[in-house]
């Protein structure tokens, strides 16, 4: 434990936390956002923190709630995000939060299965667009706004009311803050690949200890600044992009939105970067694109990423390391490629931590030999989320560490991933049936995640739910396959398909500008990657990036389009994984005319 972590043992609840932080470093900045009414960014220490925070906390007196009672927010990362979540702890109410770029329909079903009391949505128009989702929401007392449209009418509906006509200058006097380490602090909905999301009860006590474990391999130090990608709504931000920080008394920095996230981080010069693999793997997109303009600049990017990791794999005792060649060369390397990477992070990143997804082998290790301080972990909201991880100079691209202290792993059947951890969930909100199918008998959490053990490191290979089984009876994990083929520059997102099928085949979305230019250069329609003209040049590629596998898992068809596969389309979630059975649902028209042939 550093010396101004929070120990666990000395706070019961969220709140708790908090407070104690603003004890210690009542000074420190807690907080940065960019006001878009002045252009500058904004900071927030922590006694400003506790103090908003109590101004919720009465507005939620106020309103009558009771311990127990659940409330949602649907809102960007901001200050206000936490306040409002920290507030709810004090005051013992569950919080349910949704995200922005989730489909309205979805944050509908969520809202109408938590069924809270007040709901904290930013804009006047998100909340029209969700009232006209729910078939009914008399459940919702309470509508608090954070901004309002020029065609809001302040009173026209009196359960619906502007944020600062809510909250008190004055708290008054407060009751005792809510003490029970034991009740749900929140109620994450999960992604839903396979079917419509269950929501997963996480106590205080729970997600306390996950920030505990986690902050010793994830080192957080005072002063580090975190930059804020991942939406609050997920229990991998949460626990290591909010709750974490507060332990270690870290700064967290709210980005404008992603499409300014570069300038952001030039702006802000983060620290430690917590985000899923496609955050990563666009960065490195980007900087390989940017060195492709000539033979000899690709050739560069590409040496330095290899001798890179040789360095990596030398310094954890995984290697010999680079030739004498390689280390003589490796200064100018450093200088001309590996400096100008980081610098896009902003030139001072001591930490970068992928989660969420896997991110391709190869893509790591680039990163690690440009010089990116890249580690990989691995969890689930049902196991307070984070199950694994490994020290930045252990990391290994392609396996995500070892089990937290206190988190016990083993194989179970077909390959399943167990875990034991203090910090599981509480159970599925009103889903008593899925919450104990989710246990075996010796109280082991199915992860669904198929998965290898060596010597402690832990390697996710697949999901169990995603296995084609194809009509010779032969067993198909998709996912390796289709990291190898999103590693083609050509491919933007990949589905591979043949489930009862005897041959497997690909859904396909093409980087537009990318498929553009090689059309281009062999003089094929540009609009139509399907045409009989293009499928020997596509088809060579998709199998060339899958690798090296047996010829009868090598795709032998193929369906490409130039159009994203969203969260708005209900194709990814909104942490960017894939809805599988919606993609293939999407395009099943097109896999019947591929089987046809």
């Amino acid at each position: 434990m550093r010396k101004n972590n929070i120990p666990v043992e000395t706070v019961n609840t969220l709140y708790e936390l908090l407070v104690e932080r603003a004890r210690r470093t009542p000074k420190l900045t807690a907080y940065r956002l960019y006001d878009r009414k002045t252009g500058k960014w904004r900071k927030f220490n922590w006694t400003q923190v506790v103090e908003r925070t109590d101004r919720f906390a009465a507005a939620f007196l106020a309103a009558g709630m009771q311990p127990g009672d659940r409330v949602g927010i649907l809102l960007q990362n901001c200050v206000d995000w936490v306040c409002y979540d920290m507030a709810a702890a004090r005051s013992g109410l569950t919080v349910v939060p949704l995200y922005t770029n989730d489909a309205i329909s979805n944050g509908a079903f969520m809202l109408a299965d938590a069924r809270p009391r007040i709901i904290f949505v930013d804009t006047d128009r998100r909340w029209r667009d969700l009232e006209k989702a729910l078939s009914d929401h008399s459940f919702i007392e309470r509508v608090w706004l954070q901004e309002v449209t020029s065609d809001f009418v302040a009173g026209a509906d009196e359960n619906v009311d502007h944020l600062e006509a809510v909250l008190p200058t004055d708290t008054g006097a407060l009751p005792e803050p809510a003490s029970d380490d034991q009740s749900p602090a929140t109620l994450i909905y999960t992604s839903g690949t396979t079917g419509n999301p269950k929501g997963v009860m996480l106590s205080h006590r729970a997600i306390l200890s996950n920030a505990e474990v986690t902050a010793g391999v994830v080192s957080g130090y005072e002063g580090d600044v975190f930059l804020s990608i991942l939406p609050l709504a997920h229990a991998f931000e949460r626990t290591l992009g909010y709750v974490l920080p507060v332990m270690c008394g870290c700064c967290n920095a709210y980005p404008q939105s992603l499409l300014r996230l570069r300038q952001d981080m030039t702006a802000v010069r983060p620290t430690v970067i917590i985000g899923v693999p496609r955050f990563y793997e666009t960065i490195y997109t980007g900087a390989r694109r940017n060195a492709t303009t000539s033979k000899f600049k690709e050739r560069l990017f590409d040496m330095t990423g290899r001798i890179g990791y040789k360095r990596h794999l030398a310094k954890a005792g995984n290697g010999a390391g680079p030739t004498l060649g390689e280390r003589l060369v490796w200064p100018l390397l450093d200088r001309l490629v590996a400096k100008k990477v980081k610098a896009a992070f902003g030139g001072r990143l001591r930490l970068a931590v992928a989660g969420g997804a896997s991110l391709p082998d190869e893509i790591g290790q680039s990163l690690l030999g440009l010089g990116v301080p890249l580690v990989e972990g691995y969890g689930l909201s049902e196991a307070g989320p984070t199950a694994t991880a490994s020290l930045q100079s252990q990391c290994i691209p392609g396996t995500v560490g070892y089990a937290l202290p206190g988190c016990e792993a083993k194989i179970g059947d077909r390959s399943e991933l167990l875990l034991k951890t203090p910090s599981r969930m509480l159970g599925y909100w009103q889903r008593e049936d899925a919450t104990a199918e989710s246990f075996d008998s010796e109280g082991w959490l199915r992860t669904g995640d198929m998965a290898e053990i060596t010597d402690g490191r832990i390697r996710i290979t697949g999901r169990l739910k995603h296995i084609l089984v194809m009509s010779n009876g032969e067993n198909v994990n998709p996912r390796p396959i289709e990291l190898g083929i999103e590693s083609d520059p050509l491919v933007e997102q990949v589905c591979v398909v043949g489930d009862g099928r005897n041959f497997l085949s690909a859904l396909l979305v093409l980087n537009r500008d990318y498929w553009t230019e090689m059309a281009n250069e062999l003089g094929l329609d540009g609009n139509d990657p399907n045409a009989p003209e293009a499928e020997r040049y596509i088809l060579e590629r998709i199998r060339k990036a899958s690798g090296d596998i047996p010829s009868w898992q090598q795709m032998k068809g193929y369906y490409a389009t130039l159009d994203e596969w969203t969260v708005e389309r209900r194709l990814i979630t909104p942490t960017l994984k894939l809805r599988r059975e919606r993609v293939i649902d999407e395009y099943k028209d097109e896999i019947r005319a591929i089987y046809a042939k």
